[in-house]
């Protein structure tokens, strides 16, 4: 019983908008390009415009239909129902990083943000005949950032990221095995497809 409480609170902290998140505001705080370019009344301003489109208005989303019942659940359990949510995420996703770009911010916050619409897109379009694990698709896509960032740019300022990747990756990987709500194929496949897209299109446009 206990566990399966922890398994749900686990997977709510490491839903993949949050996971998104951790990606842009490390980024912003802790890349030396980007902290080099703002003062940290910029970077709290940026923060609450990104938290504001990319978590709060999503989880606005989300209440609203399943108020209206137009999804079951918040967890999107039904892959039949994810078409609509993911694609107005996909919106809001794509409005931040038009936004960033026209504020001086492109390069690597915009083809993560990027990258994060690819793979949702083509989680949608996996869905309509196999499942995969959403929870796997964030953790693999902030592994395929700070590796990138790591090994590909040498920024060692996170290294300390790349490991917490992994960790939270791996928890949330379990949380979802233990409510059930995926098999290991699911979220095997969930990794391999965040990674993949994440890195590949960071080492392309980097």
């Amino acid at each position: 019983m206990l566990l399966n409480k922890l398994s749900k609170i686990i997977s709510i902290l490491t839903h993949p908008l949050i996971l998104l998140n951790l990606g842009l505001f490390s980024i912003l705080k802790f890349h030396p390009y980007y902290f080099s370019k703002f003062y940290d009344e910029q970077f709290y301003t940026l923060s609450v415009f990104i938290s504001i489109n990319t978590l709060l208005m999503p989880i606005l989303f989300f209440y609203l239909f399943v108020k209206f019942r137009f999804i079951s659940d918040y967890s999107l359990s039904n892959p039949s129902q994810r078409l609509v949510p993911y694609l107005i995420v996909s919106g809001l996703l794509s409005y931040t990083a038009y936004q960033l770009y026209k504020n001086d911010f492109s390069g690597l916050p915009v083809w993560f943000l990027i990258a994060t619409i690819l793979c949702i897109l083509l989680n949608v379009l996996i869905n309509l005949k196999f499942t995969i694990s959403s929870h796997g698709i964030g953790g693999g896509g902030l592994i395929g950032l700070y590796l990138y960032l790591t090994a590909i740019q040498n920024t060692h300022e996170f290294i300390w990221f790349l490991i917490l990747s992994f960790i939270l990756a791996g928890l949330a990987g379990w949380a979802r095995l233990k409510a059930n709500a995926h098999n290991e194929l699911q979220l095997y496949s969930g990794y391999a497809l965040g990674f993949v897209v994440t890195f590949v299109m960071l080492l392309v446009t980097g």
